[in-house]
């Protein structure tokens, strides 16, 4: 087994234990310890999970059984878990008892590799957790560094790394928790957009608090989220995805470089823990349209559970961040339905959520298609606005700037005024619809009540491009 199964099999522990921590509602702990032997032949790392959440159940151990069955190829692979078994300990509040497990990954019947262990007493004492350990043979620097960045998406927790007997080398509370906050357990689209737009502001948590320097107030924010359920076999999935893009007018600190990276990384959640992007979501990034948000892809890669998209042409002083969140409503699924994700529906959250900000932030996100009429409206403002203050005709002056609700016939404020409502024309026509057979009125540049307008009907297909009212 390579060091990215180590590291998927830990991150799977802790994202299951965040997972028993939130059912439980009430404060718990979360610890993640590293004890390293380096006077053993060879050296390795003592790996541990614990929590003060509900305790784990059958199917959760048969998931950490699969999860570290799928990633071994051959016997040779087993040494990286050193003696090959991981020790599982749990209960929960109501058991007078605390439940020992082990999987033996060296047992070639999978029937037996599970085994249940003598029982322990809980003295009376009511308490619930879980522990979850193993050994391996890799380098502790390298772990703590992933476990150190998965960490970065999540507070709250504490890392505790333990080198041996050289007190040089000791080394506790790699992180500190910055700020403990409440997991939700409803309503999550209301807690997924404002810990983005954190995670934005702290430059993807590279800093322990918002940079100021680049974000003095939140006004270079702009933020759009799409939320789409599912009911299937009395499963309801819910994808929520969140969009934050970052507009700086200049370089104000040139040391945030993220602030303007062409690249984006995807963070990805499934039920309230940090998860891999799985193949289908991947194919989800790359099949949604990008072209109609003025976006030109560069490239969409996978690598190690992580999605990145690199972007071309993205303006100055310009970043984008996006989280997807896919939660059931059912506890304790089996593995293998948690871990699937309905490219369809991510796909339509995603698209949501960029069709949100757009409605809520005129001129963002704009098509190639727009942005190009736009650019024609400075010089057809300017034409309009001179016929208007040139004229000759009263009564047709009057006519002109009353429609435009104006009171002076200045020639300027007749160019503005005119620009902006061609502005808003072709943005309003620039938003796809968000629902199908969504019935909409042709936007007109000016009102008239003698008019009586057409109803156009609008389908949003999946596979075809709409047509808006300023293709020719």
């Amino acid at each position: 087994m390579d060091v990215s199964s180590i590291k998927n099999l830990c991150r799977h522990l802790i994202s299951s234990a965040i997972q028993r921590c939130r059912t439980s509602g009430e404060l718990c702990r979360l610890t993640v310890s590293l004890k390293s032997y380096p006077l053993a032949s060879p050296p390795l790392v003592r790996i541990s999970v614990s929590d003060t959440g509900v305790g784990s159940c059958l199917e959760e151990i048969q998931d950490v059984e699969h999860l570290s069955d799928s990633t071994l190829n051959d016997l040779h692979a087993l040494v990286c878990y050193a003696d090959g078994v991981i020790s599982i300990a749990t209960t929960s509040a109501c058991d007078t008892e605390i439940f020992h497990y082990s999987i033996d990954l060296k047992q070639k019947d999978r029937s037996k590799r599970i085994a249940k262990l003598p029982l322990s007493s809980k003295s009376g004492a009511t308490f619930s957790g879980s522990e979850v350990s193993f050994s391996t043979f890799h380098s502790i620097d390298s772990l703590q560094a992933d476990i150190n960045c998965f960490f970065q998406k999540k507070v709250g927790i504490e890392l505790i790394v333990d080198k041996g007997k050289f007190a040089e080398h000791q080394c506790v509370n790699a992180i500190v928790a910055n700020e403990c906050i409440d997991l939700p357990s409803e309503e999550n689209d209301a807690c997924l957009k404002p810990g983005l737009m954190d995670y934005a502001l702290k430059h993807g948590n590279q800093k322990n608090c918002i940079c100021y320097s680049c974000f003095p107030t939140r006004e270079h924010l702009k933020t759009g989220s799409g939320v789409v359920c599912r009911s299937k076999k009395n499963t309801e999935t819910t994808i929520e995805a969140v969009v934050v893009v970052s507009e700086l007018p200049e370089l104000i600190n040139p040391s945030c470089s993220r602030v303007y990276g062409s690249k984006t990384e995807v963070l990805y959640y499934s039920d309230f823990s940090l998860g891999l992007i799985s193949q289908p979501l991947l194919t989800a990034l790359k099949g949604i349209k990008w072209k109609r948000y003025g976006l030109s892809i560069k490239c969409i890669s996978g690598e190690d559970g992580c999605a990145f998209i690199e972007w071309e042409d993205l303006p100055p002083g310009c970043h984008i961040d996006i989280a997807i969140h896919c939660h059931h409503n059912q506890l304790n699924l089996p593995q293998a339905i948690k871990s699937t994700v309905d490219r369809n529906l991510a796909k339509k959250a995603v698209k949501l959520a960029f069709d949100d900000l757009k409605e809520k932030n005129n001129g963002v996100l704009l098509s190639a298609h727009a942005v190009k009429i736009r650019s024609y409206v400075p010089d057809l403002a300017k034409t309009i606005a001179g016929l208007i203050s040139t004229s000759n005709d009263s009564k047709f002056k009057q006519e002109c700037t009353s429609v435009l609700g104006l009171n002076s016939h200045d020639a300027i404020s007749i160019e503005d005024n005119i620009k902006q409502k061609l502005f808003s024309v072709i943005d309003r026509n620039d938003r796809e619809p968000q629902t199908r057979k969504m019935k909409e009125s042709e936007h007109l540049l000016f009102n008239d009540d003698c008019f009586e307008e057409p109803d156009f009907l609008y389908e949003d297909y999946e596979d075809e491009e709409s047509l808006s009212a300023f293709d020719m």
